[in-house]
């Protein structure tokens, strides 16, 4: 199986020939064999040699030309550009001299999930370099950017308010980036779920519930707590109506009370061997000690309140995480014993949260879920964008580069909100989005721009979207 930057060059009436690990494309056509009753392939004009960076003709065929062909991924280019008119409208506004570039840049690294090294080359090939010609990403004017630019925190604040205004509910969390430079005092020795100790970063982000979309972005110090920055985050946010919501690490007496001295809403959910909820309505396993119940996603969510606590119980989840325990328990996994599971079984299937705002338990539950969309903004940061490090050397090119992120996040939740619109999110993702559209190609053939013939299962896919690419 070749790799996907090989392939994308394969089209109708070509061939790919991989001889001692270099990659060649050549053309082909068939012919009728009488004797075999069968049309025969054959293996005509060398054409090129692909490389990770693109597509070198032969000399031989480009002589043959009064101009040679050019052939630059059109597909997933056309469409962000499409999609992200009013992300690169603000960027306009706010740095009318580099917007194309942050635009571009941004873009490139969603479709293509690369280092900077190697966003010349990829321009050079992408329909972005005819969109917004003239563009210069070579290593060292990146470089002398990535600097430069970091210093415009205050503008990067006006941007990111542009698209938060109104926002009834915005949710708060944050994530560790491992980042070793010793030019900066950001990156300091800390504590992450993953017990790493290397020097680290702190990234807080914001998500709006409303845009589905994230919202605000802030880097403190690897050894500052969340708690004591989120303050001053909100603060120069402007955001207002925030709601912090966490994961079950950030939920301590020591940490509410800061929430609460800082008058920062939350909502925060506990783990099951907190003591600062009664578990004895659990116990009983009779539903009317409960308060209510709603109904979330076609099954019934019960509950109760106990003591500013709410508890949650849903019943499919609880037989789910029951069936699990138990199946590691039959396969005589270490830690899974019948002992711990008479403890635990009134635990399964149950969420039990702290919250500090006006909520009904519905609007608490709902809210919560919300939280899934952050974390998975983090998942697209750290495994789509490849991001769990940063590599910068100085505090202002870690700024341009979280920003450039920040852009390339914002545009991936236009991707995601439209397959979301259509009800595809279970059927594709993201990454199957591009992997779609970054292999329909426009061919330049004596200065005529051409669109690439597209396959069955691409045409389909964008059928389904309902997305025109002409």
């Amino acid at each position: 199986m070749y790799p996907d930057w090989v392939l994308r060059h394969k089209k109708k009436g070509t061939n790919i020939s991989c001889i001692n690990g270099r990659y060649y494309l050549y053309a082909v056509s068939s012919v009728w064999n009488k004797k075999k009753g069968r049309a025969q392939k054959i293996t005509n004009e060398y054409l090129g040699r692909i490389t990770e960076d693109g597509f070198i003709p032969s000399k031989k065929r480009t002589a043959k030309l009064d101009t040679p062909v050019t052939v630059k991924e059109y597909g997933a280019s056309s469409v962000m550009a499409t999609l992200g008119t009013d992300v690169l409208s603000e960027l306009k506004n706010g740095f009318p001299e580099h917007a194309e570039l942050i635009f571009t840049i941004a873009a490139l690294r969603l479709i293509e999930q690369c280092p900077f090294k190697r966003l010349e080359n990829l321009y050079k090939n992408s329909f972005l370099s005819e969109i917004f010609s003239g563009l210069r990403l070579s290593s060292g004017t990146l470089s002398a950017f990535l600097k430069n630019f970091g210093g415009n925190r205050e503008k990067i604040v006006a941007f990111m308010e542009r698209f938060i205004e109104g926002s009834e509910h915005v949710l708060f969390d944050g994530t560790k980036i491992i980042s070793k430079s010793e030019k900066m005092n950001l990156n300091r020795n800390g504590y992450n779920a993953h017990h790493d100790r290397d020097p680290q970063l702190n990234l807080l982000y914001a998500f709006s519930c409303e845009t589905k979309s994230p919202a605000y972005y802030r880097i403190v110090a690897g050894n500052v707590c969340d708690v004591s920055a989120l303050k001053l985050s909100i603060s120069e946010s402007g955001l207002e109506n925030v709601i912090v919501v966490a994961d079950k690490g950030f939920a301590s007496e020591a940490n509410f009370e800061m929430l609460d001295e800082a008058g920062i809403k939350y909502i925060l959910p506990l783990k099951r061997n907190s003591s600062l909820f009664d578990t004895t309505k659990l116990e009983t396993g009779d539903k009317s000690a409960f308060d209510g119940y709603f109904m979330f996603n076609e099954r019934p969510i019960w509950y109760y309140c106990s003591g500013g606590v709410t508890v949650f119980l849903d019943g499919d989840l609880k037989v789910q995480e029951e069936k699990k325990y138990l199946n590691n328990f039959e396969k005589n996994k270490e830690g899974y014993t019948m002992e711990s599971f008479i403890k635990k079984q009134h635990g399964f299937g149950t969420i039990a949260m702290k919250c500090n705002a006006p909520k009904t338990p519905q609007e608490i539950y709902n809210i919560y879920k919300e939280r899934m969309e952050i974390e998975q903004s983090f998942d697209f940061l750290k495994n789509f964008l490849q991001q769990d490090k940063s590599y910068m050397q100085n505090e202002k090119s870690l700024e341009t580069w979280a920003f450039i992120n920040h852009v390339s996040l914002m545009l991936n939740y236009k991707v995601y909100n439209l397959l979301r619109r259509k009800n595809l999110l279970s059927k594709f993702s993201v990454a199957d989005f591009f992997s779609h559209l970054k292999y329909v190609f426009k061919v330049k053939i004596n200065d005529s721009w051409h669109l690439s013939e597209i396959t069955k299962k691409t045409r389909d896919f964008l059928k389904e979207l309902e997305l025109h690419i002409t």
